[in-house]
C-alpha cells in the first residue's frame, strides 16, 4: 500500500491559523503600547508634545489600516486556480495565465503553449503553475506557501503580499523609533513598582518588532 506523505503537509494549515492569532496579538500589544501608554496621554498636554503625539498617532493608524487591509486581502484572496479540464494546445497563441479568471469560472477552456499535467489534481498544469502539498491544489504562478497568511502566494494575491511586506516594514520601523526612548528608560523605571506593568508592555511591544 502506497502512502502519500505529502498529504500530511495539509496539517500545517492549522499552524497557519495559530500564526494569524500571533499577528493579531503583536498588533494589539503594539497598538496598546504606542497609542494608550506612550503617545495617547501626551495629546492632552498641549504645545509641541501634543502636536508631535498627534502626528505620530495619525501616521501609526494610517500604516496600521493599510497593513491590516493588505493582510486580510492576501489571506482571503484566491491565489489563482487552474480551470477544470485545462489542457495545453500547441500552435495557438498563448494566453496569459492568471488573468481573466472570471472567464475561466464561466467554463472557458484556457489554452497555452507548454504546460504539463498534475498527477495529484488529475488536470492540466499551465506554465509556472505548481502543486501545493499543503493546500492540495495547483496554484497559478505559485511563489510559495506562506504559513503566516495560511495561503499560497500566486498570480492573484502576489500584489497584496508585497504590499503587506512593505506596510509591515514601515509600521515596525515606526514602532521601533517611537518606542525607543521608552525602551531606553525601561530599566530605569523597572525599579518603580507602580510603573512595572507599563514598562513590561512597552518592552514586550518593542521586543516583538522584527
Amino acid at each position: 500500500m502506497e502512502i502519500n506523505v505529502f498529504k500530511f503537509c495539509s496539517g500545517l494549515r492549522v499552524l497557519g491559523h495559530v500564526m494569524i492569532l500571533l499577528v493579531a496579538a503583536i498588533v494589539g500589544v503594539s497598538y496598546y503600547a504606542v497609542v494608550f501608554l506612550t503617545y495617547g496621554p501626551l495629546l492632552l498636554r498641549g504645545g509641541f508634545d501634543s502636536f508631535l503625539s498627534f502626528t505620530i498617532v495619525i501616521i501609526f493608524h494610517v500604516l496600521l489600516v493599510l497593513l491590516l487591509w493588505s493582510y486580510i486581502r492576501v489571506v482571503l484572496k484566491d491565489p489563482g486556480s487552474v480551470p477544470e479540464n485545462w489542457r495545453a494546445v500547441s500552435g495557438e497563441e498563448s494566453l496569459e495565465v492568471g488573468t481573466s479568471l472570471a472567464a475561466a469560472e464561466d467554463g472557458f477552456e484556457r489554452r497555452s503553449r507548454g504546460g504539463g499535467y498534475c498527477i495529484h489534481c488529475q488536470n492540466g498544469k499551465p506554465p509556472r503553475c505548481h502543486h501545493c502539498s499543503i493546500c492540495q491544489r495547483c496554484v497559478l504562478k505559485m511563489d510559495h506557501h506562506c504559513v503566516w497568511v495560511v495561503n499560497c502566494v500566486g498570480a492573484c494575491n502576489y500584489k497584496f503580499f508585497l504590499l503587506f511586506l512593505l506596510y509591515t516594514f514601515l509600521e515596525t520601523t515606526m514602532v521601533t523609533i517611537v518606542l525607543l526612548p521608552s525602551f531606553i528608560n525601561f530599566f530605569g523605571e523597572a525599579k518603580n513598582h507602580s510603573s512595572a506593568a507599563k514598562s513590561a508592555i512597552i518592552f514586550l511591544a518593542f521586543d516583538s518588532v522584527p
